[in-house]
């Protein structure tokens, strides 16, 4: 019996600080308002050919955003200056998601292209003064 008390009780303390670390580790999803839009702005550098580059930063934010359940709004996507991409997804980002998305544009999935998150805001309608 003296044995099974201490092994017991480091159960009971094990069991107990896996469910607090669970907590904290959990995503949580929060809703974003209607309305609500993230803008993202990505610098990209290549080692392949440079004429390729777009359509590479592309490839990358349509398998990121799966992650995040949202949408490249429609004809958002845009160079703003030699090798820096901008675009827009509806609906807006919770922080979460945002983390999620940054974590997974910034992962080398495709191979020779690196991506550096410039921007991740996101946008609701009550920031703005109104809807965009």
């Amino acid at each position: 019996m003296k044995r099974v008390l201490p092994w017991l009780a480091a159960a009971l303390v094990a069991g107990t600080g896996i469910l607090f670390l669970r907590a904290e580790l959990m995503t949580v999803d929060i809703p974003q308002p209607e309305g609500s839009y993230t803008d993202v702005v990505l610098a990209v550098s290549i080692r392949e050919d440079e004429a390729v580059r777009e359509e590479m930063t592309r490839g990358l934010v349509s398998n990121c955003r799966l992650l995040v359940n949202a949408d490249v709004v429609e004809d958002s996507f845009a160079a703003v200056d030699e090798g820096v991409f901008s675009f827009r997804l509806r609906p807006g980002l919770d922080e979460f998601d945002r983390r999620e998305l940054e974590g997974c544009l910034r992962d080398t999935k495709v191979q020779h292209l690196l991506a550096d998150v410039r921007r991740l805001e996101t946008v609701t309608p009550q920031d703005a003064g109104s809807p965009p």
